[in-house]
Parts: structure tokens; C-alpha cells; sequence
């Protein structure tokens, strides 16, 4: 069986690794980008499960949701939204995501979050 594949999008290179790191020792397959690059690495290689910073330089995660969704390739993989501002993470309407994880967060909230939408390699 192949490993379940994610893809991190965030412009802080420190939790871009962190996530990595994380993800990959649970046996995930772990794709970086930022910003508007997320959206030609989903369509050429579309993962299972999207986690999406909020605020990044150039296009923000608002924007890069809604392409996401609007391309046939990507338009049903499940996105996470990231971000410790609560008032983007709760602006539901324009954000174009299924599930949210508020940062600063703990590795048993990310592994938690990540579960609920692909299957866990490691169990």
C-alpha cells in the first residue's frame, strides 16, 4: 500500500520541516509549497490531504483554497487551514476548507487532524 500523501503549504520554512518531520515518522509522504505553488504541485501530483497556512506572502490561503476547489483535479481533496488568528480561522464563508488547526498546536491535535481525513500509516 502506498503511503498517504500531504501537502504543506506555509511560507515559514521552520513548520514546514516541523511538519515533515512529524508527518513523515507516522509514515506519511510529505509535499511542501508556498503560497500559489500549491497549486501546481496539487495538480501534478494531487495528495490525499492538504494542510493550508492562512497568511502567507503573495497569494493567501484564502486565495489558494479557492483555486483548489475550483480545478477538477483538486476540487475534492480535503483541506486543513492553518493559523493562530481565530477570526481567519473562522471565516468559514470564504475559505474554502473542511476542517481547521489553530496554531501553536500540540502533535497529538495534528496527528488527530490529519486522521480524520486520510488513514494513518502508521496504525
Amino acid at each position: 500500500m502506498n503511503a498517504q500523501t500531504v501537502l504543506v503549504v506555509d511560507d515559514d520554512p521552520e513548520i514546514v520541516d516541523f511538519l515533515q518531520a512529524a508527518l513523515e515518522v507516522r509514515g506519511y509522504r510529505v509535499l511542501s509549497a508556498i503560497d500559489g505553488c500549491a497549486l501546481n504541485v496539487a495538480q501534478a501530483d494531487p495528495p490525499d490531504l492538504i494542510l493550508l497556512d492562512l497568511l502567507m506572502p503573495g497569494m493567501d490561503g484564502i486565495e489558494v483554497s479557492q483555486r483548489l476547489r475550483a480545478h477538477p483535479t483538486t476540487a475534492s481533496i480535503p483541506i486543513v487551514v492553518m493559523s493562530a488568528h481565530e477570526r481567519l480561522l473562522s471565516s468559514a464563508p470564504s475559505v474554502a476548507a473542511d476542517d481547521r488547526l489553530p496554531k501553536p498546536f500540540e502533535l497529538e491535535d495534528l496527528y488527530a487532524t490529519v486522521a480524520r481525513w486520510v488513514h494513518d500509516p502508521g496504525t
